[in-house]
């Protein structure tokens, strides 16, 4: 899966975990918690949580 934020930028599933672990990382365990939730969602809902992201 490709994801493109809103200004046009693509990125790879690694480099979109990367990104969101560098824009919320709080804690040592931030990139286990975000490969967890990426890997509980399928993949239009994290399309949709991607996106809801971009717009706020």
């Amino acid at each position: 899966m490709i994801f493109k934020s809103n200004n046009g930028k693509f990125f790879s599933k690694e480099e979109a975990i990367d990104l969101m672990v560098s824009l919320s990382s709080t804690d040592a365990n931030s990139e286990k918690k975000w490969r967890g939730f990426y890997n509980s969602l399928s993949q239009i809902e994290l399309q949709c949580e991607w996106d809801e992201y971009w717009t706020t």
